[in-house]
């Protein structure tokens, strides 16, 4: 076979540790985060907090300015509006009426591997059979995140179909983190390339054929075999050592936080909501102007200092892109949710809507594990209390009047109707599906039941004891 040089135009996809830098600083919760500030800048002497530089103004120009009673009369109305802001107390009870709220509700707990796996299946608009072997996938998945078990055994448990069971499987496949659901450590990695769109046909053959000859280190054999030149079979190499062999390892559900940190407020003005990001704890950063200027032609730096600027300056600037993307997303969010639940921001008394990641992954034209990571553990601040976001996503319902109406909403009523219940005689879960039906709100018996077991209601016998 004569080996023969061939132009070929072809668009790829490269993988920069930047990339999972910026899935992992979205995932963050903004305590995490401003952690990781603090120590970014510490590493990267390039790195700086955008403060304003009082400095650079003329003082004449200040003193000239400050003549002027007009503009002195905008600056008070100004700073007097700032204090009337930063006066509201966003823990106030929303209703003058009502108690003040519990501190307790507020604490964040522990998320296992499989609960944070079972929340992105709940907002999967998927068939119920599908949902019940999916959630049986999942309680099958090792520490590693690995698929053990056969998908006719996961047939069997669930009573589906083999077909049914191999649909589940994909589903938990396109789960986060990514190859999460794989059989074995090529799908794994398989399965994070083709999430990240990396379009590298060598390096699949590499993971299907070559990871021994690539853990020892043989690379020249696989350029032989593969019959590439070694360098290329390197920089494939070292794309593959980003990938995450062990899907599940990254993931760390930290201990239970004793405080929540907003990462947005909402304040009112008229009809209108202003989105305000949590810049105290994640300050607005820039690359060092004195460092840059080192770089210029006039400069007397050695070619050793410049290529360690260098660096350093990308390092920098992936790092605010990162965190202005984190910013940017959580905003864009929050202002869906706005717009969907209306009616709750109206007063804070308003049932919640039907809202899907899917639905917001859509508008906003990213992938489904992106709005994942933007709404787990984020926190928004509102004159109602705080909220985490996840709390405005569910499932829904349409009533008779043909008005859609959240999961949450019905779990609130479920509540309601329990606690105006008789001692004596607390409802069924069937009488409790009447009255909710007569609302308005068809749900089956058993929907109640689960609902009411979310809830940490126990069942009716329970109740008449105490």
């Amino acid at each position: 076979m004569e080996l023969t040089h061939r132009p070929e135009l072809r668009q790829k996809v490269t993988l920069s540790p930047q990339v999972y830098q910026g899935l992992s600083i979205l995932a963050m919760p903004i305590a995490d985060l401003e952690l990781l500030v603090e120590a970014e800048l510490l590493e990267n002497p390039l790195l700086e907090v955008d403060e304003p530089d009082l400095d650079e103004y003329d003082e004449n120009s200040l003193d000239e300015k400050s003549e002027s009673a007009e503009e002195e009369r905008a600056w008070d109305e100004w700073l007097d509006l700032y204090d009337e802001l930063d006066s509201v107390d966003t823990s106030a009870p929303r209703d003058p009426n009502q108690e003040a709220a519990n501190t307790e509700d507020f604490v964040g707990g522990i998320v296992t591997f499989n609960d944070y796996l079972n929340e992105q299946i709940g907002y999967m608009d998927l068939a119920d059979e599908v949902r019940i072997a999916s959630r049986a996938i999942i309680g099958s998945l090792d520490d590693d995140g690995f698929f053990v078990g056969l998908c006719a055994e996961i047939a069997k448990l669930a009573g589906v179909s083999n077909q049914v069971a191999e649909q589940a499987l994909s589903v938990v496949q396109q789960l986060d983190p990514p190859g999460v659901g794989a059989r074995t450590f090529a799908e794994a990695l398989a399965i994070q390339m083709t999430f990240l769109g990396l379009d590298e046909p060598l390096l699949s053959v590499i993971i299907r054929d070559h990871l021994d000859d690539v853990a020892a280190n043989h690379f020249r054999k696989i350029a032989r075999v593969l019959r590439v030149e070694e360098d290329e079979i390197r920089r494939l190499v070292e794309i593959l050592r980003t990938l995450n062999p062990r899907p599940a390892g990254a993931f760390s559900p930290g201990p239970a936080p004793g405080y929540i940190v907003p990462d947005v407020t909402l304040r009112r003005f008229d009809d209108d909501w202003l989105i305000i990001p949590n810049s105290e704890s994640v300050p607005t950063l820039r690359v060092s102007h004195r460092y840059r200027s080192m770089l210029r032609s006039g400069s007397k730096a050695d070619d050793e200092t410049r290529r360690y600027l260098k660096d350093k300056i990308r390092a920098a600037e992936s790092f605010i892109k990162n965190i202005d993307r984190r910013k940017d997303t959580v905003s864009r969010i929050t202002e869906i949710i706005i717009g969907v639940q209306a009616d709750f921001f109206a007063d804070g008394k308003g049932p919640l809507r039907p809202l899907r990641l899917e639905d917001v992954a859509v508008e906003i034209g990213v992938h489904l594990s992106t709005i994942s990571r933007g709404v787990t553990g984020k926190y928004m601040a509102t004159p109602y209390g705080l909220f985490e976001l996840k709390h405005f996503f569910s499932g829904g319902y349409r009533t008779k009047t043909g008005m859609d109406v959240a999961s949450t909403s019905i779990k609130q009523r479920l509540k309601e109707l329990v606690s105006e219940e008789e001692p004596k005689k607390p409802y069924s879960d069937q009488r409790l599906a009447e009255l909710l039906s007569a609302e308005g709100v068809t749900v089956a018996r058993r929907t109640v039941a689960k609902y009411r077991e979310e809830l940490r209601i126990d069942p009716s016998w329970a109740r008449r004891r105490r």
